[in-house]
């Protein structure tokens, strides 16, 4: 099965935004007793190690009684309609710190003044302007041949792909060429009006431009010229090996974050290769560029980009009607913070940072973190109750990793205001269509409270 998701032509070109939703007023599983403890005194401790000292081995384990492994015996039980089976033997990753801090944070508008740091990082003052849209004659030229070269690779090897998506790269292909009579050749180029939400377009190459555009929580940078459009992780291959290429990407984008003001509250936490879009395959044997994921870091502890997976929809849907579950409030949906970079031919050719965060006081610098054999009782209350497959399909949960990190957690009753805090992230897979360990997962399968031991739903944010 692919793991590689390759973004369609006809949207590649776009810029998307997640719409932000208008109502974030929500009530916190704990009562008033989870503010008390995140105000609460602790005992004074240096705020940090170094979190780039990864051989050296954290504070934490001793302190709050962690394994350096954990595992637990293979368990079945029945659960609303099938059978679930779970174990585990999983690395435990702490922060390289001997404090784990809680921040207020608010906001979903990216400050102008940020905004144009990151523009004067990327383009110094080459000449601005309007962003215009519509696809340029030889891009829709250049996607019709890339459509011809997936359809190519279907009969090539047949077995590798779906029934129908040949039919639907012929509807494709046919929809680009229709679009082509009224294409033109080169942008007018009007003057930028100024206002970042318009977006600003700069000309790097005899047609070929940068287009950058904001959001209230979201900044995106595309190229017309960008070889890749990949989505979501290579699972069939670790992360790329730091050769040439990679360090020298890796240099371009280092000196873009300290130019912009943004290298000391985001860490790079993986540099992947990305395979060249009009390969047409996704072959990972092909390499036309490097994406760069960074996460934001408080004091020395990241802010991982893990989402929360509860199995089938149509399962958990199911579990509601019978009333065996209450379905978080997904309309006040809340994701993290993550910032995406791709460099192509020695340039940054793609930004996306989405939903950003204005990042408030520090109300406590060393908050008080329940043991870790609380928090291992947690995860087994709850893998059997949070998980949902469809009935009579048994599933087997591997769980492989285990870290402690901090997550934006919505306030009780407040809105648009938010608590960072520690919890503790159980991620893996399942091996039930006959895959192997992924080389990397964002999908957590339980998020626990460290604070107070409470079960988060990562993706409704509470």
């Amino acid at each position: 099965m692919k793991r590689i998701v390759i973004l369609c032509l006809s949207l590649a070109l776009l810029l998307a935004c997640v719409p932000t939703p208008e109502e974030e007023f929500v009530v916190n599983k704990s009562d008033d007793t989870l503010e008390e403890l995140i105000h609460a005194d602790s005992s004074a401790a240096s705020v940090y190690t170094d979190i780039s000292a990864p051989n050296e081995k954290s504070p934490l384990y001793e302190t709050l009684g962690v394994p350096e492994r954990f595992t637990m015996e293979a368990e079945t039980r029945t659960v609303p309609f099938s059978n679930l089976t779970v174990s585990a033997d999983a690395v435990v990753v702490l922060p390289n710190v001997s404090a784990i801090p809680v921040y207020e944070a608010s906001g979903k508008t990216i400050p102008n003044e940020r905004l144009e740091a990151i523009a004067q990082a990327l383009f110094g003052d080459a000449e601005r302007y309007a962003s215009e849209a519509g696809s340029l004659r030889w891009i829709l030229e250049d996607g019709i041949r890339t459509y011809q070269k997936m359809i190519d690779a279907i009969h090539e090897h047949p077995d590798e792909h779906w029934d129908g998506e040949e039919e639907q790269l012929q509807e494709q292909m046919q929809y680009t060429a229709g679009r082509l009579a009224d294409a033109p050749e080169d942008y007018k180029c009007e003057p930028w009006s100024g206002a970042f939400s318009d977006g600003l377009m700069v000309r790097f190459a005899d047609k070929r431009y940068i287009r950058m555009r904001s959001f209230p929580n979201r900044l995106t940078l595309a190229s017309n010229d960008r070889k890749s459009a990949v989505y979501g992780v290579y699972y069939e291959k670790p992360d790329a090996e730091m050769n040439a290429e990679a360090e020298s990407a890796l240099e371009i984008v280092s000196d873009f974050m300290q130019r912009s003001g943004l290298s000391e509250q985001y860490v790079l936490e993986r540099v992947q290769a990305v395979s060249p879009m009009e390969d047409g395959t996704g072959s990972s044997k092909v390499i036309s560029g490097y994406e760069l994921d960074y996460v934001p870091v408080y004091d020395g502890v990241k802010a991982q980009t893990y989402w929360t997976t509860r199995g089938s929809d149509t399962a958990q849907q199911k579990a509601a009607e019978k009333g065996l579950v209450e379905l978080p409030e997904y309309d006040a949906y809340l994701g993290p913070e993550n910032m995406i970079i791709t460099v192509e031919d020695g340039m940054i050719r793609y930004l996306d940072w989405s939903n950003y965060v204005t990042r408030g006081e520090r109300v406590n610098e060393n908050v008080r973190l329940l043991p870790f054999s609380e928090i291992e009782k947690a995860f087994k209350n709850a893998i059997f109750t949070g998980y949902f497959t469809d009935e009579g399909v048994d599933r087997t949960l591997i769980i492989t990793r285990v870290e402690l990190n901090l997550m934006r957690m919505k306030r009780k009753d407040v809105k648009d205001s938010y608590y960072v805090v520690p919890v503790w992230d159980f991620l893996g897979y399942s091996p039930d269509w006959g895959d192997s360990a992924p080389a990397r997962s964002n999908n957590a399968y339980v998020t626990v409270n460290a604070i107070d031991g409470s079960i988060i739903d990562r993706n409704a944010g509470y």
